[in-house]
């Protein structure tokens, strides 16, 4: 625990608050037989269809950072409220050349009235420089509803006060094409366009069978007092918007309740996952089912990557050497079933008048040349953006952790190259 730092010592993020490192694995060969590489990478058709990745560096930013709203005020549980960290999602802006990284609820589970936010970062990836990656944090923007209210994480608040707004879980965050950020939350769900400076501006309309009809403040009260609509913590944790940005795509975390079934515990489990596809010019929607590859796993981000194509963050909930399974996973919604109208799915086995989104490996991040396994594993992985392009052409895919605000654990940013035609 550190002190309480001042209003005045929130600075811009400097490097000296930077741990970079460079390439720490390539391919270790070009003799590297087919039967390592199909051990590496598993669930693979045909191991040639999968781009060529080139995992570049890590930016790493300490726990106890703070950012630049020059709030020090102590939370509940005397964290500061400018704690920087607890990144949920990433985007990167073009137009502004700006790096987003979206923290969620706040410290210890939406316990703390933690006002929602957006951190925005200058970024610069330079394979050839020492540090490979560098950034500075030079904007903190506040999430406020329509009054100028700041959202909260606090799971208690329910309904508006004086000085918050509703309770918000922000999970997913994309850039519009004019700068606007569309962003996703959990505990409603609900799906929000906010200004650049952060104030709401719309709410999209989504299908009633999302929601749960009994809100409560603990989130196994709250799973157990409904039969329908998102499980608790289990939201809308994934947006993206198509590649020609005539849509969002919204992913649920896990199943609904009435697309699960229910543990001893009450914990809703099953493979069955909602995309949501939301026309943005017309408010129309489509529903998929993403098909999750275990039971136990949950679906940390979504990204487009062509035309009815995406790539889905699915991962366990285990770190270090428990860890088993994190992946990136390319779908396909050409040929899956829009179930719209769809009341319950099953928790397992789909009928056969329903495909799911044609679903293929892209990236194990378990697989040794990147020399991420092992005991360094966060357990939560949860950002997802292309970053800049490198200046030999190939785009950079940019994976961030949610440290959940600890002080001892740094919040990480892995950089890939993507090789041109993959």
């Amino acid at each position: 625990m550190t002190d309480e730092p001042s209003p005045g010592s929130a600075v811009p993020f400097c490097l000296s608050q930077i741990e970079s490192f460079s390439m720490s694995s390539r391919l270790r060969s070009s003799s590297l037989s087919l039967l390592t590489l199909c051990m590496s990478i598993t669930c693979s058709a045909v191991a040639q269809d999968f781009p060529k990745l080139e995992f570049i560096g890590s930016l790493s930013i300490q726990g106890d950072s703070t950012d630049l709203s020059a709030d020090a005020t102590l939370l509940g549980n005397g964290e500061p409220r400018n704690r920087l960290g607890g990144f949920s999602a990433l985007d990167y802006s073009p137009k502004m050349n700006s790096l987003a990284a979206l923290s969620d609820r706040g410290p210890d589970d939406g316990a703390v009235e933690y006002p929602c936010r957006v951190q925005v970062f200058e970024l610069v990836i330079e394979p050839q420089a020492t540090p490979v990656v560098t950034a500075r944090n030079v904007s903190t923007i506040l999430l406020k509803d329509a009054t100028g209210r700041s959202f909260t994480g606090s799971s208690a608040a329910l309904r508006p006060t004086a000085e918050f707004g509703h309770r918000l879980d922000p999970e997913g965050m994309r850039f519009s094409d004019t700068g606007t950020m569309f962003v996703s939350d959990e505990y409603g769900p609900e799906l929000i366009e906010f200004s650049s400076d952060g104030t709401e501006l719309r709410r999209l309309a989504l299908p009633s069978h999302l929601r749960v009809r009994t809100s409560h403040a603990d989130k196994v009260v709250e799973t157990r007092s409904n039969q329908t609509g998102r499980a608790s913590n289990r939201g809308m944790e994934c947006l993206a918007l198509s590649s020609d940005g005539q849509f969002l795509a919204g992913l649920m975390q896990g199943p609904l309740i009435q697309d699960g079934k229910r543990e001893d515990g009450g914990k809703i489990v099953g493979k069955n996952c909602r995309l949501l596809q939301i026309e943005l010019s017309t408010g129309n929607t489509r529903e998929y089912v993403y098909q999750m590859e275990d039971a136990a796993n949950g679906n940390s981000e979504i990204l487009a990557y062509g035309p009815n194509q995406y790539l889905v963050l699915e991962r366990d909930s285990k770190s270090g050497e428990k860890a088993r399974y994190r992946r990136l996973v390319q779908i396909d919604l050409t040929n899956a079933t829009d179930i719209s109208g769809t009341e319950s799915l099953p928790a397992d086995q789909l009928p056969n008048t329903i495909t799911p989104a044609a679903r293929q490996d892209f990236c194990n991040f378990l697989d040794p040349r990147w020399n991420l396994a092992g005991s360094g594993m966060p357990e939560k992985i949860e950002g997802l953006t292309f970053g800049p392009n490198l200046r030999d052409g190939r785009r950079t895919l940019l994976v961030s952790t949610d440290n959940d605000f600890e002080s001892k654990n740094p919040s990480l940013i892995w950089v890939f190259a993507v090789h041109s035609g993959s």
